[in-house]
């Protein structure tokens, strides 16, 4: 009367098999379980089963024992369990056991094959219910042991990538540490020390543009420089300007670079009263938790944290279901089903987007850490979006009692989404994009010492995400929390990056927990679904291989989409020529690769990213060359498929060791960096931005006791001598902003024009972001094509002029520097006029 037993081993095998899932997605290795090992004793062929008479029961109730026993196939154990059926139907209940114990009647047959039945869901229902009569607690034991362990293992793997970092030696060299990045607290008393004090009239006095000063808990920052870097742009800084914005600053949470910008242009202390909410001109921020929750949620009833928190109990509780292993009727594992509340509760988290809107957010994207700007807010509403109307969809025909795959015109539906999400990207690009050399996954910035294998895996699996997002959403199957879980990474990074903005977590803990997003909840669809764990895999690398190549994305989806419509739409003609249909893909991606070449000059996109942040990285100095007499070119190698990406306006810092450390006196006089292991100096690159190298130009100052430079350069002597062709450097950037901003639009004070001729002053070596600015124009030129031989109607810059002024005559740039061989032929002309001040001015060029 006992249950059939179930053996320790089958269990085991099971949960170690949804464990190791989680190994194969950490390392992301194409890799998936075979059929389970047959037992070398056990017969596997259908002429060693019973046909039926005499003995047969008997037969095959020790081979559904051995199978409870042994590892054996679930092809065969399904024979075993069909003849079992057959044998009951037939009513064959007089055969004995071996033992000559008596066998029972047809019932106890039925039990004893119901009892072995595994739970696999079956797909070809909606919800994919598990079999009836199978035993649900080895299911449940290995969803709940399964999902505990895999979890586990992944969030031991985020934290070890999250807590990797290197020390980066002034020479370039890599030494890798423990994590330890610290959050900085909003305290500003140690940087009010010292500082003059300034009383409130005074500090009303410089609230214009050009003269802005403002107050921060007591320190006066003077940011009239900083105004036109500011994310929220310069009206907010002039909304309170000349007088104190603690509270305004600490409303709305601000990051580290904010911090350390209030450090940096500290200028006085603010002598007030305490009525004013200032106590001796400092006062501490508020914690965390008051951080988080201020006005500017529709005026301080937190109408979006609510929907944020409902949001998140969702994903909670729906994991939580996956992982019990309950079944809940008419729904899937993780109780999405036709009712309307599935509905509902999947259009709450559109609202949660749609809400974010509320908040101002800047229009860039800060450089210096992860944080919500505008373009990542589109970006994820769109997104956002594109899951939530496939759910609907795929709703809908759930609830009109349609079959699990629908129609031939709802997989249309579901890609018509995808290109309409496709295009809408594009446009909100476009619209608010400002560099071009940016991605919303090339160009993360990462925390300070990420060691270049961390910084490549997590943006190869930032990519991947993307792929299994999409592929997740439209290929669904029976399961409806396929297409709107992988919604759960977008929104939470999302209030990742709202915590590194107030200054609560810091950047590597963002990446460690958004990597485990986008990991976990592919996690739970492999839990589900087995045959992802290889098939899921290879489809995702292929994708990302095809589109790395530089195939345009909407051929690579077309491409996927023939099979899949094709599928619903000829099944008969599908199910005949299925290897045809697959084959398609490849083909598919030509034509359209065939059809870009025809129609844009080229068959694949080039795609290239910039690759430095506002943290150093290492670059290798690839070439050394002596231009004139006094400057020296460095050529530094960049990652392939990256650039610098810096605009004309921008620069970089070299850091290199400091010479000088420990002299009191440098050059006959009292040396102001005598403490520092490093020094950071400053250039502006030459090279264009697209380039795959990065050049600057570096002036040589070599000891010279009767110029006033008895030990010369600290920098650039490092640089010039010291650093050899092989050698790595520590380069950061971009700093600075952009003054050319593409399409013949400069910045000019303020306001954005549009130029079509340009003149340079330029003095020494200040001559490189006047170099900068001319290979842009030439760039764009050659991309453009015929349309920039309009003359005045011509859509870019045709015309500049550059009146380099330099000590000696020899210190001027060489003709080729300003018509290189490879731009002999530009539209863009550039006249040069050298000005010597130690001897006469002459013409450097013939067009001068």
């Amino acid at each position: 009367g006992k249950p059939y037993p179930i053996p320790s081993s089958e269990l085991f095998h099971s949960i170690m098999l949804r464990s190791l899932l989680c190994v194969a997605l950490l390392a992301s290795v194409v890799a998936g379980p075979a059929d389970r090992p047959r037992h070398a004793n056990f017969a596997e062929s259908d002429d060693q089963l019973c046909e039926g008479g005499a003995g047969c029961s008997t037969h095959l109730l020790q081979l559904s024992a051995t199978h409870q026993q042994k590892e054996v196939s679930t092809r065969h154990r399904d024979r075993i369990l069909t003849q079992l059926a057959a044998l009951r139907t037939a009513g064959s209940t007089t055969d004995a056991r071996a033992d000559g114990d008596p066998v029972g009647d047809a019932a106890t047959l039925a039990k004893i094959s119901e009892e072995a039945a595994v739970c696999k869901p079956d797909e070809s229902v909606w919800g994919c219910p598990n079999p009836v009569g199978c035993n649900e607690e080895v299911y449940r034991k290995q969803m709940q042991i399964g999902g505990i362990v895999g979890t586990a293992m992944i969030m031991a793997f985020c934290a070890f990538i999250g807590t990797r970092e290197i020390k980066i030696a002034a020479g370039g060299d890599l030494e890798e540490l423990g994590m330890k990045e610290s959050l900085q607290v909003e305290d500003f008393t140690e940087t009010a020390k010292g500082l003059r004090s300034v009383g409130e009239e005074e500090l009303a006095k410089h609230s214009r543009q050009g003269d802005l000063w403002l107050a921060i808990d007591g320190v006066v920052c003077d940011l009239t420089e900083f105004a036109t870097l500011h994310p929220g742009g310069e009206q907010i800084l002039m909304e309170h300007a000349g007088r104190e914005a603690g509270e305004a600053f600490h409303e709305v949470g601000h990051s580290q670079f904010a911090i350390s910008q209030v450090r940096a242009n500290a200028v006085a202390m603010l002598v007030t009263t305490e009525e004013n909410g200032v106590a001796g001109g400092v006062v501490a921020g508020k914690s965390w938790f008051g951080r988080l929750f201020t006005k500017e949620d529709f005026g301080g009833y937190n109408f979006h944290k609510i929907l944020g928190i409902l949001a998140l109990a969702q994903y909670v509780l729906r994991t939580c279901l996956i992982f019990s292993g309950f079944r809940i009727p008419n729904a899937d594992q993780a109780w999405f089903g036709p009712d309307y509340f599935s509905l509902v509760s999947v259009w709450m988290l559109a609202a949660l987007q749609f809400t974010s809107f509320k908040f101002i957010v800047p229009r860039n994207r800060i450089l210096g850490q992860p944080m919500i700007w505008q373009e990542w807010r589109m970006h994820n509403l769109i997104f956002v979006m594109r899951h939530v109307l496939i759910f609907t969809i795929r709703w809908y025909v759930w609830h009109s009692g349609m079959g699990v795959h629908g129609s031939a015109t709802c997989t249309l539906l579901m890609y018509g989404v995808l290109f309409t999400q496709l295009k809408t990207v594009d446009m909100a690009t476009d619209w608010l994009r400002e560099d071009k050399h940016e991605s919303l996954t090339a160009t993360w910035p990462f925390w300070k010492g990420c060691p270049p294998w961390v910084e490549q895996f997590i943006k190869f699996y930032y990519t991947i995400a993307q792929f299994q997002a999409t592929l997740l959403a439209l290929t669904g199957s029976s399961y409806l929390f396929m297409n709107i879980m992988v919604i759960f990474p977008f929104q939470w990074a999302s209030l990742m990056m709202t915590l590194v903005r107030k200054n609560i977590i810091s950047t590597a803990a963002y990446h460690a927990s958004y990597l485990w997003s986008l990991m976990q909840v592919v996690f739970l669809t492999m839990l589900i679904h087995e045959s992802l764990f290889l098939e899921g895999w290879a489809v995702w690398v292929m994708l990302y291989f095809v589109r790395r190549q530089g195939l345009n994305k909407y051929g690579l989806w077309i491409g996927m989409m023939v099979p899949s419509f094709s599928k619903d739409a000829v099944p008969e003609f599908y199910a005949n020529n299925e290897n045809l249909m697959k084959w398609s893909i490849p083909m598919v991606w030509a034509l359209c690769a065939l059809g870009q070449y025809l129609f844009q000059g080229r068959a694949l996109e080039k795609r290239a990213r910039r690759y430095l942040e506002n943290r150093p990285k290492s670059l290798e100095l690839i070439q050394k060359e002596k231009v004139g007499d006094s400057m020296m070119l460095l050529r530094f190698q960049l990652p392939t498929g990256f650039t610098s990406g810096l605009s004309p306006g921008q620069h970089i810092r070299v850091h290199c060791p400091n010479a000088s450390k420990g002299r009191p006196t440098w050059n006959g006089r009292a040396n102001a960096e005598d403490i520092p292991e490093t020094l950071s100096r400053s250039y502006t690159p030459v090279s264009a931005p697209d380039d795959p190298t990065l050049d600057i130009l570096v002036k040589v100052y070599p000891p010279n006791a009767a110029a006033g430079f008895p030990d010369g350069g600290r920098g650039s002597t490092f640089l010039t001598d010291a650093l050899e062709v092989g050698m790595q450097v520590p380069v950061s950037g971009p700093h600075g902003f952009k003054v050319y901003h593409g399409d013949g639009r400069f910045l000019v004070g303020a306001h954005m024009k549009q130029i079509r001729r340009v003149a340079a002053l330029v003095g020494g070596s200040g001559v490189t972001p006047a170099m900068a600015t001319l290979r842009e124009l030439r760039a764009e030129a050659r991309a453009a094509g015929p349309k920039v031989k309009g003359g005045a109607n011509a859509e870019f810059v045709t015309d500049v002029a550059v009146l380099h002024v330099t000590h000696k005559a020899e210190d001027a740039l060489p003709d080729s520097w300003y018509e290189p061989a490879n731009e002999a032929d530009s539209v863009v002309a550039c006249r040069v006029k050298n000005l010597a001040t130690a001897g006469a001015a002459g013409a450097k060029s013939p067009q001068a």
